[in-house]
């Protein structure tokens, strides 16, 4: 095996990995990290990661920064562990922009990370780079329903077991979206985990309000050394089942209005057409998320759970002639029949809005055997 690409840098960059179940809102945390960050005066790039192209939180990120120079990558066809090489690469598009920090975002199937991806850069890179602590973000319901059982599922143990290692490798864990909890209900979600992760710090945030996000911010900057705790056991063929049970969808898709097409009511409708027929399969959802773009605007709406209600960035987006439709989908499904619910359910939305749509890329796939290039299980001691 070779070892990875030298990369030249003119003084040491903190990175700032933010993990998580599908669902848990990395994306829009990443996003507003990085708003603060840059009020602080630092320069940020960001790279997000996903089992193939026409990647939603690509779209979602460099939108909501559209206005503030941030570089944004990314790596597809495969998580940060599997595609480190790939990762470098981009990494190294970032550097070019001198930033300060460089955050990523990995898939939210990705564990193992630390053995995969933080050793190997510490190893190869001990002088580019300072780890800030390993974070990963939960979603109250998934703490519920994958770690505490307290909410049924259509999931497997296995899904269960990827969820458990992703807390047991982080430095922090976030329970995010605590703007939708009680203060008791969120103070018990965090004692529930801290009590099976003893020795994790585990703070309680809301990305989207900004609760406690400062505390967050500053506990990354705070020079605690990072990068996570390296998993002593982990089962890959578990691993691997847990992701490959769930279909993955990406597409990109054309749609024409005959007239002026209202893009957020648009989104809602899909997001809720599929939702029901996937309830009506007992498939549960990882997580559905999707996005308008045309006019140089973009709108986009997102669903993380079989029994909630889509959510859309922007009620008021406006109207639109055309546009870009990017849907990605994480489906309890195999994926020959995700693939026709979301073909039917797209023509159908489309006719409902007297719309024309026509797919000019859709892959549907169950990711492969994970397989990381750079696997380095002892403990790496490093910045």
């Amino acid at each position: 095996m070779n070892a990875p690409k030298a990369l030249r840098v003119s003084k040491p960059v903190k990175l700032i990995f933010a993990g998580g179940f599908l669902g848990s809102g990395k994306t829009t945390a990443l996003a507003a990290l990085a708003k603060m960050l840059i009020r602080r005066g630092q320069r940020v790039g960001i790279i997000t990661n996903d089992q193939s192209a026409n990647l939603v939180d690509t779209v979602i990120v460099r939108q909501m920064l559209s206005d503030l120079g941030v570089p944004v990558e990314e790596v597809v066809e495969g998580c940060f562990c599997c595609k480190f090489d790939e990762l470098i690469n981009q990494m190294e598009k970032i550097l070019e922009h001198q930033p300060d920090i460089l955050m990523g975002e990995p898939v939210g199937s990705c564990t193992d990370f630390v053995a995969a991806v933080a050793n190997p850069i510490k190893i190869h890179y001990q002088d580019a780079f300072r780890f800030a602590p390993l974070s990963t973000l939960v979603d109250p319901d998934r703490v519920r329903e994958l770690l505490l059982g307290e909410r049924a599922t259509h999931l497997p143990e296995d899904v269960s077991y990827l969820f458990r290692k992703q807390l047991e490798e982080a430095d922090v864990v976030v329970l995010n979206k605590v703007d939708l909890l009680h203060s008791d209900e969120s103070n018990r979600l965090r004692s529930a985990v801290a009590d099976r992760f003893p020795g994790k710090e585990v703070l309680t945030v809301s990305a989207k309000t900004g609760i406690n996000m400062d505390a967050w911010m500053d506990l990354l900057l705070s020079g605690r050394p990072g990068a996570g705790t390296v998993l002593s056991q982990i089962d890959y063929d578990r691993y691997a089942h847990a992701e490959a049970v769930l279909g993955w969808l990406n597409s990109s898709i054309r749609v024409t209005a005959g007239g002026p097409l209202d893009a957020a009511q648009f989104l809602l409708t899909l997001l809720a057409d599929l939702r029901d027929v996937f309830r009506s399969k007992n498939a549960e959802i990882g997580h559905l998320k999707c996005a308008v773009t045309g006019a140089g605007r973009t709108v986009w709406a997102n669903l993380t759970h079989i029994d909630a209600e889509p959510v859309v960035s922007d009620l008021q987006f406006g109207t639109l002639p055309k546009g870009t439709l990017m849907l990605n989908a994480r489906v309890h499904m195999l994926p020959k029949l995700l693939e026709a619910v979301v073909r039917d359910s797209v023509a159908a939305v489309c006719r409902r809005f007297q719309a024309n749509c026509e797919i000019d890329d859709l892959q549907c796939f169950s990711p492969a055997y994970p397989s990381p290039p750079y696997l380095v299980r002892e403990t790496v001691r490093g910045n």
